[in-house]
């Protein structure tokens, strides 16, 4: 009789214990996965940056040349594509294994810091993130400090995390994970 008034207690404690887990774990992912995709971007800037094309190519050490979405928009694809890939397994992700992209789950926004980014403040895929994504309402602004460096990539990931069992005062419910990550060119 007394096993029967304690294995409810028991699996209650178990899944919380599952779930405390799995919200860890999708933290990291989405963590490593913004931290990752700032890092391409940068490293695709310093590798193509704007007016390198020029002639004379524009230094780094120079302010950006004015903004061009041509230029921005392929950039801030490669980041979110990034950030998809490396979310991909997690339950709620729109993962699309031919196009790279996630449209709609995790959120993604990017903004390349270097006072010219005409893309900064829209979400990567053209969703709206829901009003639960605080840090992507309203997204960020292409603000500097006015001298030309140091340039920086900014990433915000929004993720939908589920969790495992929906029982009164047992489950955790739905709630949005966030990460913001930046990385200097």
């Amino acid at each position: 009789m007394e096993f029967a008034f304690v294995i409810p207690i028991l699996l209650v404690l178990a899944v919380a214990v599952g779930d405390f887990g799995r919200i860890f774990a999708t933290g990291v992912i989405l963590e490593g996965a913004a931290r990752n995709a700032a890092e391409v971007g940068a490293n695709e800037y310093l590798a193509n940056r704007p007016g390198s094309t020029a002639t004379p190519p524009v230094p780094l050490s120079n302010p950006a040349p004015p903004g061009d979405a041509a230029y921005y928009g392929p950039l801030h694809a490669k980041v979110a594509a990034a950030v998809c890939a490396e979310t991909q397994e997690l339950p709620n992700a729109n993962y699309d294994p031919v196009s790279g992209t996630c449209a709609g789950m995790p959120f993604v926004m990017v903004c390349i810091h270097d006072e010219q980014d005409t893309n900064c403040g829209s979400e990567a895929f053209g969703a709206t993130p829901p009003a639960d994504c605080r840090n992507m309402n309203p997204g960020p602004a292409d603000q500097h400090s006015g001298s030309p460096s140091p340039r920086w990539v900014e990433v915000r990931v929004c993720y939908k995390f589920t969790s495992l069992v929906a029982l009164p005062l047992v489950s955790f419910g739905t709630f949005w994970l966030e990460r913001c990550q930046t990385f200097t060119i």
